[in-house]
C-alpha cells in the first residue's frame, strides 16, 4: 500500500490524544501520590491506548468514559447549586491556598466535555479507527 494513501490523523483526534496523555499523567501520579484507584481517574488509560493502537472497541470506550465524566459534571454541577441554595458562603474551592472560581472552572470543564463528545461522535474519528 502507498504510504500517502494511509489516511493520517485528524486534528481533533491529535488534539484528544494530547488531552488524554496530561489525563493519563495526572491519573498516574494521583493513583501514586494519593493512592486513588476509581473510574473516572484510571478510566482515561485504556481510553488513550486503544486510540493510539486504533483499536476497534477504542471508540466505545471513548462514548462510555466521556458518558461516565459526564454524569459525574452534572453530578457535582447539581450538588454544587443545592449547596449554593443553603449556604452561599460555604460554596467555594480552595487549592493550596488558591481560591478557584467556580464558574471559570465549569466553563473549562464543560468545554473539555462537549469537546470529547464531539471528537467522540464525528465520522472523522470513526473513519480513523475503522482503518489500520
Amino acid at each position: 500500500m502507498n504510504q500517502n494513501s494511509a489516511q493520517r490523523m485528524p486534528v481533533r483526534v491529535m488534539i484528544l490524544i494530547s488531552l488524554y496523555v496530561v489525563l493519563t499523567l495526572v491519573a498516574i501520579w494521583r493513583a501514586i501520590t494519593f493512592e486513588a484507584f476509581d473510574l473516572l481517574t484510571l478510566g482515561v488509560i485504556p481510553v488513550f491506548i486503544g486510540l493510539l493502537i486504533r483499536a476497534p472497541w477504542a471508540k466505545v470506550l471513548l462514548l462510555s468514559y466521556v458518558a461516565l465524566q459526564s454524569l459525574g459534571l452534572v453530578a457535582m454541577t447539581t450538588t454544587a447549586l443545592i449547596a449554593y441554595q443553603i449556604t452561599p458562603e460555604d460554596v467555594k474551592l480552595v487549592f493550596r491556598g488558591y481560591n478557584i472560581p467556580l464558574i471559570p472552572l465549569w466553563l473549562l470543564l464543560l468545554s473539555v466535555v462537549v469537546f470529547q463528545w464531539w471528537v467522540g461522535l464525528s465520522n472523522a474519528t470513526r473513519d480513523y479507527l475503522a482503518q489500520k
